[in-house]
């Protein structure tokens, strides 16, 4: 049976694409206009740097442009050239964004590097907002900071795997002819081709050679912290020590720039909110250094940290477990028991640690303790207690012991970072941006993260809060 086929010319593809959008409006655009107004997060500011930059009146809208930005994310679009596109075959995408005509794609991109700081005020104007709507939703998800790092990968040729392929071949090359003339040769192929490949890009100095995201690269890092819901409360660009150290193995390059970003992040967060508070940070083991737990101690924020095996050359003593829990003295194949922080007035908090063969027994709302110990260690009937105080070791005294189920409940809500991360590179397409220019690509992140907390507040106003990040509902 002969298939008839009929070739599809622009106008067919303009009217499906505007049924498309007639019959799926209430799913997105429709909720945008009811629920949407960008005007009321833009910073005053804002419009002070947009409208005076050329001394002229614009062509288009600061929230024109905006609105723009945030349909290509919430959409996926991978690219301007698509944004442009779709806008000019859909009149309701540009009756949505306050468009009389479509911009040129030069025109979005000087957007992005001129108003970079002026997009990182409405970032945090929405973070602001979003903080209240968080803690309405779940209070305790709210009360959690969790924090990762990672790298946007730049535009540039040397982040072609071709590249690197190119350098490990001519280090194979090379091993080969110091293989003749040394047959017992160790020379290490891949640390040699590494240490050839240049400290940063040809096209862009500011970004640099370093390892992140699992391999080597050219990256813009990132320091992003999230709440326990998802949600992008912080986003750092972290560039100091940013050089590549070749003496280092890959992930010890890694756990040294995680160690050392922290701080500075959550310093510059607490800087511009200073009335937010966290009751725990959750991070994984590249966070684990002792100035990262004083600081969070300091601000009373409990640090749930995963130890880092990196980190711990000096164990302490027979007497304690891998995680710092002490052992019994007579058998050190038994934990003690964690029985709660001890707090005395004058005196630093202590975590108490009783034996692991007393029982503690409530009688008549009185607390007492039953010892079942064929050799017992003291002549006390509840056992032996051990107080540890908490800033003795801050890594190894968790205020709640890393071998605890709450500790490793908590523990296992760390991942909603990654997976918001993963939100902003793959849905929101940051990921396949095709930007070199530094600037340019920092404006990329923080419209991905402005996008989603907008999506944020919009899932909220419809009322859809069992799965607040959500997006492709909003176009499913």
């Amino acid at each position: 049976m002969p298939i008839s086929a009929k070739q599809l010319n622009f106008c067919d593809i303009s009217t499906e694409f505007d049924k498309f959008y007639n019959k799926n409006q209430n799913n997105l655009l429709g909720l945008l206009d009811q629920f949407i107004n960008i005007s009321d997060f833009i910073p005053f500011s804002f419009y002070q740097k947009y409208y005076s930059h050329f001394g002229r009146n614009r062509n288009f809208s600061l929230e024109s442009m905006i609105n723009a930005f945030i349909l290509k994310n919430i959409l996926s679009l991978p690219s301007i050239d698509l944004l442009i596109s779709l806008l000019n075959i859909s009149s309701e995408m540009r009756q949505f964004c306050g468009f009389l005509k479509v911009p040129h794609k030069s025109q979005f991109s000087r957007f992005k590097v001129n108003f970079f700081d002026a997009l990182n005020d409405l970032f945090n104007n929405l973070v602001h907002v979003t903080e209240e709507i968080s803690k309405d939703i779940n209070p305790f998800l709210a009360s959690i900071l969790i924090t990762d790092t990672t790298g946007f990968e730049a535009y540039v040729t040397e982040n072609n795997p071709k590249f690197y392929q190119s350098e490990l071949k001519k280090a194979k090359s090379y091993a080969k002819r110091i293989a003749k003339g040394n047959p017992n040769s160790t020379f290490d192929v891949e640390k040699y081709a590494q240490s050839q490949m240049p400290k940063f890009a040809s096209s862009n100095p500011d970004v640099k050679l370093t390892y992140l995201n699992g391999h080597f690269g050219y990256f813009q890092k990132c320091v992003i912290s999230t709440n326990a819901l998802g949600v992008v409360r912080n986003v750092n660009f972290y560039d100091t020590h940013n050089n590549l150290d070749q003496d280092l193995r890959p992930q010890d390059i890694k756990d040294n720039y995680d160690a050392k970003s922290l701080i500075p992040s959550l310093e510059t967060y607490f800087q511009l909110h200073p009335n937010f508070s966290y009751k725990y940070f959750l991070g994984d083991a590249g966070f684990d250094a002792d100035d990262n737990y004083a600081y969070l101690l300091k601000r009373k924020i409990m640090p749930i940290i995963s130890l880092n095996p990196r980190n711990s050359p000096n164990l302490p003593q027979p007497g304690f477990n891998q995680v710092g829990v002490p052992l019994c003295p007579y058998d050190s194949s038994l934990p003690m028991v964690y029985d709660g922080i001890t707090r005395e007035k004058g005196r630093a908090d202590r975590i108490k640690y009783i034996c692991p063969k007393a029982k503690k027994i409530n009688t008549n709302g009185k607390l007492s303790y039953i010892l079942n110990c064929e050799n017992p260690c003291t002549g006390s009937k509840c056992g032996r207690i051990k107080q540890i105080t908490i800033h003795h070791n801050y890594r190894f005294n968790s205020s709640i012991p890393r071998d605890s189920l709450k500790w490793q409940k908590l523990y296992r809500l760390r991942t909603i970072c990654e997976r918001s991360i993963c939100q902003i590179k793959n849905f929101i397409q940051t990921k396949s941006s095709r930007v070199r220019n530094t600037v340019s690509l920092k404006s990329d992140i923080l419209l991905a993260c402005i996008s989603q907390l907008i999506a944020f507040i919009l899932i909220f106003k419809s009322k859809n809060y069992d799965k607040p990040l959500a997006i492709k509902s909003l176009i499913a």
